[in-house]
């Protein structure tokens, strides 16, 4: 595979111009919901302004954002950006080098959804008085407090799941929270403080039968691969690759405080987003917010007990520690915002490239980051996953894993026959990308 570029990829990428994929409907029909409840959200925000100056920049802004709409429509050609940020320079590089007079609907749709939201923060970028705001910040808020009974239930569990405890107890906890993780929803967790061999025997049992449903959409599930992984790791370096805010980011602290407590990681990456970005990605000033609404007894929408409310504040307050600590640090880098696949990692940051080199397992969370890690293109869906990220991540990372749910066309990994053995029942678009489906996919 020579002459591999962001605009000609290992096999076809997937792009808007094919009328009726997954891609062409998500340009049509997507992009202009999410643009359209954004205007929304700032209409709000500056009816409720008194500055005269505010409310006139952001009545503009609506308007970039009403004329972004039209001109993806009429499937303008790709144009250079205008502020001046840290990125901006290397955007404008790479829409010169890879797809100049290249369109909306022609160019890769990896690209050009990416290039979407650079096109929203350039309008707040070029503002005086908007620079800094989220846009997408109510919707994040909203998400989290729909999340109560999740959350409480974890903060509640979280004590038994970090006791010292022997590895086939360890493995049953690994197992749930690995599922928290990947369907961003919470199991049972009803996990004992002192079990005896036998109880072990029959958790585990209940657990594989609840475990099975959950397993028969996992197309392709590495976890055991993985566990051997995390159960031979002691003080390591683990990162995660984050994706979303909110009750997602939650269980991220929750899988991340069990590793440092079961001493499998001495120190934990969480690898943020440096501006809004597919609405509901972490930034870093997510970190200390999501502390703070877990604090607040008033936050979520029904009161908490003064017993679920302790647990909670002592749970956030052990990860305030890890971070003022340095055992959880919380990093930032303008390549995860950009349009290019992960196989472009060195050439375009070779300090990021270089840094997760020295962990020891890079957790990539959700779709988008899938996406990227394989070049969001139509891969025989056999391909092997350590071949689809490209050599230079798969020989210079000690481990990769990728959690992810299906929500595009995209997909490599699986054994023979279970594309044919799945579309018996189901149709393409479904175990692909309606999110009902998942994949754990790991290589070292």
């Amino acid at each position: 595979m020579t002459n591999i570029t962001p605009n000609n990829t290992p096999y076809p990428a997937y792009r808007s111009s094919e009328k009726g994929s997954f891609a062409w409907d998500s340009t049509v029909r997507r992009w202009p919901i999410i643009l359209e409840k954004s205007m929304a959200d700032m209409r709000d925000t500056v009816a409720k302004s008194q500055s005269q100056q505010v409310q006139a920049e952001g009545t503009a802004i609506i308007a970039g954002i009403q004329a972004l709409m039209d001109e993806i429509a009429a499937d303008q050609p790709l144009r250079l950006l205008k502020d001046d940020e840290e990125d901006t320079a290397v955007w404008n590089r790479h829409i010169q080098e890879y797809f100049q007079g290249l369109t909306w609907f022609s160019a890769t749709w990896l690209f050009c959804e990416c290039y979407l939201y650079r096109r929203v923060r350039e309008l707040f970028s070029l503002s005086a008085h908007w620079k800094e705001f989220d846009i997408f910040e109510n919707q994040k808020v909203e998400t989290f407090r729909g999340s109560q009974a999740s959350v409480f239930e974890l903060a509640r569990k979280m004590p038994a799941m970090i006791e010292p405890l022997p590895i086939e107890k360890q493995e049953i906890i690994y197992q749930e929270l690995l599922h928290v993780c990947l369907w961003g929803n919470a199991t049972d967790l009803s996990l004992l403080t002192n079990m005896t061999e036998e109880d072990i025997k029959r958790l585990q049992a209940i657990e594989a039968e609840h475990l099975a449903e959950q397993k028969k959409h996992i197309v392709v599930d590495d976890t055991d691969a993985l566990w051997d992984k995390l159960a031979h790791l002691n003080q390591g370096r683990v990162d995660f690759v984050l994706d979303n805010s909110g009750f997602e980011l939650f269980v991220d602290f929750v899988l991340a405080d069990w590793m440092l407590q079961t001493n499998k990681a001495a120190k934990v990456v969480f690898n943020a987003k440096t501006i809004p970005w597919f609405v509901s990605d972490v930034m870093p000033k997510d970190v200390p917010d999501i502390f703070a609404r877990c604090k607040d007894p008033n936050f979520f929408p029904k009161k908490p007990t003064p017993e679920d409310q302790e647990a909670l504040v002592k749970l956030v307050e052990r990860w305030q520690s890890y971070v003022t600590e340095g055992r959880l640090e919380v990093q930032a880098h303008d390549f995860w915002c950009y349009g290019l696949p992960y196989r472009f990692m060195r050439q375009e940051a070779p300090d990021l490239f270089d840094d997760l080199k020295k962990s020891d397992l890079v957790i990539f969370k959700g779709d988008l980051n899938f996406r990227k890690l394989v070049s969001c293109c139509d891969w025989p869906v056999t391909t092997p996953f350590k071949e689809a990220i490209g050599e230079d991540l798969a020989a210079n990372f000690t481990s990769i894993v990728s959690l992810r749910t299906n929500k595009a066309d995209t997909i490599v990994g699986l054994k023979e026959g279970v594309k044919e053995e799945l579309e018996k029942t189901v149709s393409p678009n479904e175990w692909r990308c309606s999110g009902k489906y998942a994949v754990v996919e790991f290589s070292k």
